[in-house]
């Protein structure tokens, strides 16, 4: 038996004691990387993590901004009693499709009912006028009740006589998008399964997420979480102020908008060349002008943007759906002399530094700095960048339906996400319509692409002189290119 198992095989207050003689010693390096299975007699609390999503929530109550939801394009036939055996079968293997949350603040638990065959919400648009795309936006936009209510919800939309669209939507507070990975993957299989009747090959996974939400709460019990608070309190001295683009902000009605781009495949052979020349990743390339970006348009000298980790190296992590992703903070600061190579070198040799501590959830974080803050918005920072590297699952999914990403929630003021694909690279930018105008963040789009090739194609040049966006929209920004 290896350390992590026997590790593993202690009661909890047993590991308890074991890590926080670790704390002491100054050893975190030592803490095992497993998740223990949980004791099933004991209540399980909210993760730390899931309590800040909670309390987001209860501040701001009818938004939908912590929905996530995908959709499945269907160009033929499909039988709806497949679509609900198949999510069924995916409902039976994470008890997290299944919780509903209880208790008061505090003591807030989740709770595992059963909750019997899945079912789909229909909705024929034959006839009506009504577009998919309105359909799945407004689907989308229902809130949730976090009062004891269901947090999944799936409905299935009639096109015509041969296409179809399967939603899902589902609450932040049970899933990542790591977690649609996983979704996708089980989704496909089980309903090949059912629709070939053959049985289902995958298993429940011997973890849970109620495990993880359980071991997280030791690892905060035992002072882990602040143990590493230290080295965030440096990093992160003085938090800058939230990122704002001056004219840009309409103050209109809170909604999402995805602004979908393509970056073609000459920028993307450049931006991998250049991480293989500077030793470096296509994520820390991506990043790095993400954050010069942010910087060109707002101006700022000194900013924060977030980017989200797995937070999965644990085994069998990998198959749990659940909240179990953080977001750490990124520090950037500018001066005139900033190049985009010696920005990205230093990313590359501060990231795995910040790794290091990424165990800690960004609500405590936020907690330790006391940043400043602007009602409605997201603390410590606003922008958050994701780089998607090819999916097996979707690859596998794909034959058989569509995916769409259809709503990311609205935390965060803007959200920046890069695929990779076939031909180049597939992005959004994805917006909160209160903050940013739609038609303001298409131009953003255009000269995210053009700062992007400038970038990298003159790495050691000013980042000041890096070509951004054409003359005749330089009125929408803070700062001209």
């Amino acid at each position: 038996m290896s350390a992590a198992e026997r590790f593993a095989a202690l009661g909890g207050e047993r590991r308890v004691e074991l890590l926080r003689r670790l704390v002491q010693a100054g050893r975190l390096e030592a803490i095992p990387d497993v998740v223990p299975p949980r004791d099933p007699a004991r209540p399980v609390r909210l993760s730390p993590a899931q309590e800040d999503l909670w309390v987001y929530e209860s501040l701001y109550p009818d938004t939908a901004a912590l929905n996530l939801c995908c959709s499945y394009h269907f160009d033929t036939p499909v039988d709806p009693a497949d679509l609900e055996a198949a999510l069924t079968i995916v409902q039976d293997h994470h008890d997290i499709l299944r919780a509903r949350i209880t208790g008061e603040v505090g003591d807030l638990r989740m709770e595992f009912p059963p909750v019997g065959p899945f079912r789909l919400e229909r909705l024929d648009l034959r006839g009506t006028g009504v577009t998919r795309r309105a359909a799945m936006n407004a689907f989308s936009r229902r809130t949730f009740d976090l009062d004891g209510g269901r947090l999944i919800r799936g409905r299935l939309i009639t096109v015509d006589d041969t296409r179809s669209t399967l939603v899902l939507a589902l609450h932040h507070i049970v899933t990542d998008w790591w977690s649609f990975d996983v979704l996708h993957g089980e989704f496909t299989e089980a309903y090949r399964a059912v629709r070939d009747r053959v049985p289902p090959e995958r298993r429940r996974p011997a973890i849970q997420y109620a495990d993880f939400a359980c071991h997280q709460r030791e690892l905060e019990a035992a002072g882990v979480f602040d143990a590493q608070l230290a080295w965030w309190r440096e990093y992160l001295a003085d938090p800058p102020r939230p990122l704002t683009v001056g004219s840009a902000t309409p103050g209109g009605d809170f909604g999402i908008e995805q602004i979908a781009f393509h970056v073609d495949a000459a920028t993307e052979a450049a931006v991998r060349a250049l991480a293989r020349e500077r030793g470096a990743t296509v994520y820390g390339v991506l990043m790095t002008a993400f954050a010069v970006f942010a910087h060109r348009l707002t101006g700022e000298p000194d900013l924060i943007t977030g980017t989200p980790t797995a937070n999965r190296s644990a085994k069998g992590l990998d198959r749990v759906i659940g909240y179990v992703m953080n977001s750490i903070p990124i520090r950037w600061r500018f001066d005139a002399g900033t190049t985009f190579a010696g920005l990205l070198a230093r990313f590359t040799a501060d990231f795995p530094r910040v790794l290091a501590h990424a165990d800690v959830p960004v609500g405590r974080i936020v907690q330790s700095l006391d940043p400043e803050r602007v009602a409605g918005r997201s603390p410590l920072f606003q922008w958050v960048f994701m780089h998607l590297p090819r999916q097996e699952s979707v690859a596998r999914l794909r034959e058989i339906a569509e995916p769409e990403r259809v709503h990311t929630g609205g935390e965060h003021d803007l959200i920046g996400i890069v695929r990779d694909a076939d031909d180049g690279f597939e992005a959004s930018l994805e917006v909160r319509t209160d903050l940013y105008a739609p038609e303001v963040v298409r131009a953003w789009a255009e000269a995210f692409t053009t700062l992007l090739g400038s970038l990298v194609a003159e790495p050691d040049a000013s980042v000041e002189l890096a070509a951004l966006i054409p003359p005749n929209t330089w009125h929408q920004t803070t700062t001209p290119p």
